[in-house]
């Protein structure tokens, strides 16, 4: 099962967390994410754009979700302490218990009882304030599915080669829902290479709009998924060039698609400028993407085009060929 397909199914919501709510009438929280934690996308709306219905007037979904949890088939303690984890991120490293109920629409003591369980199994941390943080035990969890991906190991080589040449970060990433998520980050050593890495490795996750690999991503789907996916989107402003509207993000990626790279003007934070090409999987299907983050005082957007779109794309073309060998 491909990323998207994964983020998609499995009595999920659209963002690809499960829907938790209080019994009288609760929402579908939305997807965010960082570290090793999942992402939040959908602003807390279900995929199409209404809150889940409260218990006693669900819809088609939820009447066959409670129908098999009747049957054994479906556990709520365990959806509801899977959205719990999914509540953390880059963003939201620390929440305390009024938070995440506010979250997940589920009422204070409900919340501790879960959180309590995530603590006593390794999965959460408490600090001094009596917060919750994601446990490494997490990380580990994450660090495993990562590698066990087939098109992690094949990339391995050609991202340390691209690394080595420019000396800059180079990263490999997926869509995940209406995220960006890091599958693998080889580090550069280049002057103000730390700053623009912003401390992200692999699996953390960013708003696919405002990366170069998120806007490859983006601009390679079918055009329904497409309209589909930029229809869930939250138009958040982390960088002095966040794309303000949609129509200017559809734009965008038209051009992505016809010029077969993206190019990321500090639209996810002040001071990165990014680059960005395509991977395609065994079937054509662009199923990851490779990007480049630089200084955006040491280059501007043609310098980055010109200093590493051939580089770039000479990866991106490496990871394709392994993967149809």
């Amino acid at each position: 099962m491909s990323p998207r397909a994964a983020a998609s199914s499995g009595g999920k919501s659209s963002s690809g967390k499960p829907a938790v709510g209080r019994r009288s009438a609760g929402k579908a929280p939305g997807a965010s994410s960082g570290g090793v934690s999942t992402g939040r996308g959908s602003g807390g709306k279900s995929s199409s754009g209404k809150g889940a219905p409260a218990d006693g007037d669900m819809g088609g979904q939820g009447l066959e979700l409670l129908e098999e949890e009747r049957r054994g088939r479906f556990s709520s303690s365990l959806q509801a302490g899977l959205a719990i984890l999914n509540c953390f991120s880059a963003q939201k490293p620390v929440l305390g218990i009024a938070k995440l109920a506010d979250e997940l629409n589920m009422s204070r003591s409900t919340t501790h009882r879960y959180a309590s369980t995530l603590v006593a199994l390794g999965y959460l941390e408490q600090d001094h304030a009596r917060r919750y943080r994601l446990a490494p035990r997490v990380a580990d969890m994450g660090m495993s599915v990562l590698d066990s991906m087939a098109l992690r190991g094949k990339a391995r080589e050609p991202l340390r080669e691209l690394r080595e040449q420019t000396g800059r970060t180079a990263s490999l990433a997926v869509l995940d829902g209406t995220q960006v998520r890091y599958v693998d980050r080889r580090r550069g050593w280049r002057r103000g290479q730390h700053a623009v890495d912003l401390d992200l490795g692999a699996g953390a996750s960013l708003p696919a709009q405002c990366t170069a690999m998120g806007k490859v991503l983006l601009a390679h789907l079918p055009d329904r998924e497409r309209a589909r996916v930029i229809g869930e989107l939250e138009l958040t402003r982390p960088g002095p060039n966040s794309i303000p509207t949609k129509k200017a993000l559809r734009a965008e990626l038209d051009r992505v698609r016809e010029e077969g790279i993206a190019l990321g003007d500090e639209e996810l934070a002040p001071g990165v400028r990014t680059i960005a090409a395509p991977v395609h999987g065994p079937d054509g299907e662009v199923i990851a993407a490779v990007g480049v983050p630089v200084p955006a005082a040491d280059y501007t957007l043609d310098d980055l085009r010109s200093a590493f779109g051939p580089s770039v794309l000479a990866t991106a073309e490496r990871i394709t060929a392994a993967l149809r060998s």
